[in-house]
């Protein structure tokens, strides 16, 4: 089942101090779908990515993203106010 997570970075210059570490435009995590970051009025950042299933996208998490954090030397928890948010999506188009 398609899964659509949603989270926050709490600005740009953060979320661009992280990205370069997950690489996405090297080899493309396996599952993902797509992968959007746009700017909030109040300076936040919301991403929204979409694998192809839970199990896709907590691979992410494990083997990209937490390292990513860690490379980056950004700990976990500067990463927003809300924990990332994960759906089961009952309609996609892809």
């Amino acid at each position: 089942m398609t899964v659509v997570q949603v989270s926050t970075a709490p600005s740009r210059s953060l979320y661009e101090k992280v990205v370069p570490h997950v690489d996405l435009t090297g080899p493309r995590p396996d599952g993902l779908i797509a992968h959007t970051a746009h700017e909030l009025p109040d300076g936040s950042v919301q991403i929204v990515d979409i694998y192809e299933s839970r199990e896709a996208l907590e691979a992410f998490g494990r083997e990209r993203m937490i390292p990513a954090f860690e490379h980056a030397g950004v700990p976990m928890d500067a990463r927003g106010h809300d924990a990332p948010t994960a759906y089961d999506a009952f309609d996609a188009v892809h």
